[in-house]
């Protein structure tokens, strides 16, 4: 009887342990705690920006001389060739300076050759005078020599070697002016229009023969690079049709537009309080409401080494200018659109990343709470960029690792703990 009796009150103490059991509803024991396992993946931190699609050379085309347009050779999207002719321009007047000036240079030059040709002959007569007085002073001097013997042997008489002594003389003076005229001759030309004038006046005509020259060169408008003709000039007298064969134009009047074939580059201006984390090389993501659907990406090719102020008249800010070559052009692309510029300012492939809320700092030390055997772990880590959802862990976490997501009350390291749920984090910030 005793024994049936412990038997009734071992069963009510079970029943009672199982009821209390399913009145808690089988919750296990612990704080109930968000938590994600922690795996490698894609972390990228965007920088969003505003920016202009720009060809990355464009240049207007001027005529650089007045006239009437002779031929127009090109259409507007038309591509061309450095050097290419895109018009030429009619003037009658540049032409006739132009026939007139390489008319006159050629004459100059050719008198170049004919005082060549004088001067060489005036120095042969000047050399012959010199050569005849040099024979004749030899002689005047053989004679006297020859006088001064017969004087002494007593066969001429004082008055006759006088005279031949004065015919030397004579003769000395004849050939020392012979000898001075032929080097004053190599000065001055030898009596002639000099060399030296006629080739002077051959260069002056070659100055403005070249420039007149220069003048009817610029009546061909050519292109200065390859590119694409993204505009031509309006007509003056109807600005409703582009200019035309016959047209008048100006000195200086912007004929073309062209825009090299070079893939289009994106403009944009980054605030002075973000460059820090701009620089050359970053990959950027672009997209724009008149291409929806379609990302492009570039990469940054130039910062502008001043910071101006920003074109938002509303913004004392400043900004930097900077520059984003595209990797390709869809031909959906124009000159001036405007886009959405994404800055990837940190773009890793492989890395471990916790969502913001998962670290806490404390006296410089940041640390999460891994979830271990349904316990909490606090974890000391280190952190890198922060974007808007998710924080760069640099040490301190391995792939499979639960994560607390978030501060918990309560939660201290020890503190035990039970996932509501195992989510994998998105491992991408932006």
């Amino acid at each position: 009887m005793r024994q049936r009796n412990l038997l009734i009150v071992l069963a009510g103490l079970v029943a009672v342990i199982l009821i209390a059991v399913f009145s808690r509803g089988g919750r296990q024991p612990g704080i109930p705690v968000n938590t994600v396992v922690v795996k490698p993946g894609p972390f990228v931190v965007k920088l969003a920006e505003n920016g202009v699609v720009m060809s990355p050379r464009s240049e207007v085309v001027p005529t650089l001389v007045a006239g009437n347009l002779q031929s127009l050779d090109v259409r507007e999207g038309e591509r061309v060739v450095t050097g290419q002719l895109l018009a030429t321009v009619y003037n009658p007047t540049l032409y006739y300076q132009a026939a007139g000036s390489q008319a006159d240079y050629q004459s100059s030059a050719s008198n170049v050759g004919t005082a060549r040709i004088n001067e060489r002959n005036a120095r042969v007569q000047y050399q012959a005078q010199v050569d005849t007085a040099k024979s004749s002073l030899d002689l005047a001097q053989r004679i006297y020599d020859e006088d001064v013997t017969l004087f002494n042997n007593q066969a001429i008489s004082r008055n006759q070697l006088d005279s031949d002594r004065a015919k030397l003389d004579q003769a000395r003076v004849a050939y020392d002016q012979a000898v001075e005229q032929l080097r004053l001759g190599a000065v001055s030309g030898y009596g002639v229009d000099s060399v030296q004038y006629a080739e002077a006046t051959a260069r002056k005509a070659a100055i403005v023969n070249a420039q007149n020259q220069q003048q009817l060169g610029f009546t061909r408008v050519t292109a200065p690079f390859d590119g694409v003709i993204q505009s031509i000039a309006s007509d003056a007298s109807d600005p409703l049709r582009t200019i035309r064969v016959g047209s008048a134009v100006t000195q200086g009047q912007a004929l073309f537009t062209i825009a090299a074939n070079d893939r289009y580059v994106v403009r944009a201006e980054v605030d002075e309080q973000d460059v820090i984390n701009v620089s050359v090389g970053q990959r950027v993501q672009v997209t724009g409401e008149d291409f929806p659907g379609y990302t492009i990406v570039g990469r940054v090719s130039q910062i502008s080494p001043i910071a101006t102020k920003s074109s938002d008249t509303s913004s004392t800010a400043k900004q930097v200018l900077t520059t984003v070559r595209l990797e390709t052009s869809p031909t959906f692309l124009k000159d001036g659109m405007n886009v959405d510029v994404d800055i990837l300012t940190t773009d890793l492939s492989h890395a471990i990343s916790v969502p913001n809320g998962a670290v806490a700092t404390e006296n410089g030390q940041s640390y999460v709470y891994v979830v271990q055997n349904g316990v909490a772990r606090r974890r000391a880590v280190s952190v890198g960029a922060v974007g808007d959802t998710n924080t760069l862990v640099r040490s301190g976490l391995s792939a499979g690792d639960r994560v607390v997501t978030q501060k918990y009350p309560g939660v201290t390291d020890g503190t035990q703990v039970h996932p509501t749920s195992s989510p994998t984090p998105l491992p991408i910030s932006t």
